[in-house]
């Protein structure tokens, strides 16, 4: 599954995303200041209406500096689901490819 979404949000904390379909997602920076040892470069997390966003994976860098890719178990099979997030027109949409459910 391949899904694009256009940056509709940003604040001092957070980038939120949202697809066509009105699913938000929300790209949070890891402060490294806080912990030097974590090596995810940003959190996803799924935004869900009226409640806190829902954490769905640490997306880390790979050797093409717009691409990154996460994990994330899935809840019935309990295996490790691989998906990529895009980033293109200089951070103004992410594609995010593998996951059709979360």
């Amino acid at each position: 599954m391949k899904k694009i979404y256009r940056k509709c949000g940003v604040n001092q904390t957070a980038s939120v995303y949202q697809a066509e379909d009105k699913e938000k997602m929300i790209l949070v920076p890891v402060n490294r200041q806080y912990n030097q040892s974590k090596k995810p470069i940003f959190y996803l997390k799924r935004g869900v209406e009226k409640s806190k966003p829902k954490y769905l994976t640490g997306l880390f860098a790979t050797k093409n500096p717009k691409e990154y890719s996460g994990d994330f178990k899935d809840s019935i099979t309990g295996m490790k689901i691989m998906l990529k997030v895009v980033f293109e027109d200089g951070g103004e949409y992410i594609t995010i490819e593998g996951a059709s459910k979360w």
